[in-house]
């Protein structure tokens, strides 16, 4: 097992620093090993506006992008189950992709096309389809904003966002760069198309309830109202960024507001939640002997996908993470060759959320930790490499 020393005291202080610096209103941390044992659980702050709430490992929040690795993972288990390759291309699936077009290089106008393969399911998991973000500045990324394609659990359900997506040109041919985008929501669609089951329902009776994780899910029982956190957001953040104010502040996720299951950012869940997602795949696919991912998901989730690193074909930084030495596998991110700025190990697999929410994974060190807040965007302040550098020094 896994052992911390006495340097939990500093993870304790990095976490009220950013609560006492008013960065955070509030944030939790959990750390377990690969037996499923819990090895820290920590919080700092609140979990509302006000200040009445304590925020704990309890606490719920909306975990936006680290929506994809269960979403991911999930369509990779379905997919080896049906014995579908990786390699088939989306036209397959989606009728608008039978024609499909990207973006010719240099375009001024998304008018400016060339017909082209349509992307892979290879390619839809690591981010290098061709498709974009409507926070992306990019043609297509605007474009998305203009149509209102934001994924927000208000909005279009999955089929109909699917539609319009694929109604628009790749911003460029399909494995020519590395660009965050939209793709796991088109992923949570195909679960759909596959299995013939709503997405909200099939996450829930294949993994959810398996890892007993009562509160990952797409809307908020009345029940549970009391444990849900507010919604904070960075007072400098870019324009790109604004649409998520009016979108996310006061929505309250009940069950009939929620129309849109977004396989990308979707869910809500809590730090103890997660952590028992985490500590699957950590424990090699098995949850109290019972094998939920077969070996060869698990290779998936933990592999590098791309022939180089995101630095190399896409953007340099991330979240404010190097991006120097980190691939992507067909999950999230993973570690090719640790970075001196952002400390880890080879072969660490992670990805955060929107409101600065981040998990990770130390295949290495048998160890995988998850961290909770609520401030949007996640580039924000540098809190991920910092907590990963401080809980790095807190491990024998």
């Amino acid at each position: 097992m896994t052992k911390l020393n006495l340097k939990v005291e500093k993870l304790k202080a990095w976490m009220d620093d950013y609560v006492d610096k008013n960065r955070f209103n509030g944030c939790s941390l959990s750390i377990a090993d690969a037996d499923g044992n819990t090895l820290l659980d920590i919080a700092s702050g609140h979990a509302d506006k006000e200040k009445t709430k304590e925020f704990n490992s309890l606490s719920i929040v909306r975990i936006f992008s680290m929506t994809k690795a269960i979403v991911s993972a999930c369509l990779l288990q379905l997919i080896s189950e049906e014995k579908i390759n990786l390699q088939d291309t989306l036209d397959h699936y989606f009728d608008n992709y039978s024609n499909c077009y990207a973006l010719i290089e240099n375009a001024k106008n998304i008018t400016e096309i060339e017909k082209t393969r349509a992307p892979t399911i290879y390619q839809l998991l690591n981010h290098t389809s061709g498709l974009s973000y409507f926070f992306n500045d990019d043609l297509i990324g605007r474009e998305y904003l203009r149509q209102n394609l934001t994924a927000t659990p208000n909005n279009d359900d999955i089929s109909v966002f699917a539609e319009k997506v694929s109604s628009l040109p790749l911003a460029f041919k399909p494995g020519k760069k590395w660009n965050y985008s939209v793709g796991v929501d088109i992923a949570g669609r195909l679960i759909e198309i596959i299995s013939g089951k709503p997405l909200d329902i099939f996450l829930r009776k294949r993994l959810l309830d398996q890892l007993e994780m009562k509160d990952t899910q797409f809307f908020l029982p009345e029940a549970k109202v009391d444990r849900f956190t507010d919604c904070f957001f960075y007072s400098e953040m870019h324009k790109n960024f604004f649409p998520l104010v009016e979108q996310y502040e006061n929505f309250n996720y009940k069950k009939d507001q929620v129309t849109n299951f977004s396989g990308e950012s979707g869910l809500l869940s809590t730090g103890r939640d997660y952590l028992k997602f985490a500590s699957l795949l950590l424990n090699g696919g098995k949850y109290h002997n019972t094998r939920i991912f077969e070996y060869d998901v698990i290779n998936s989730i933990k592999a590098n996908s791309l022939d180089r690193d995101i630095a190399s074909i896409g953007v340099e930084t991330f979240a404010q993470m190097p991006t120097t030495g980190m691939g992507h596998s067909l999950a999230g991110s993973v570690i090719t060759n640790p970075h001196p700025d952002f400390i880890s190990s080879l072969g660490d697999f992670g990805w955060g959320g929107m409101a600065s929410n981040y998990f990770w994974i130390n295949f290495k060190k048998g160890y995988t930790a998850v961290f909770m807040t609520q401030l949007l965007p996640s580039a924000s302040y540098p809190n991920r490499k910092e907590l990963k550098k401080l809980v790095h020094q807190s491990l024998h």
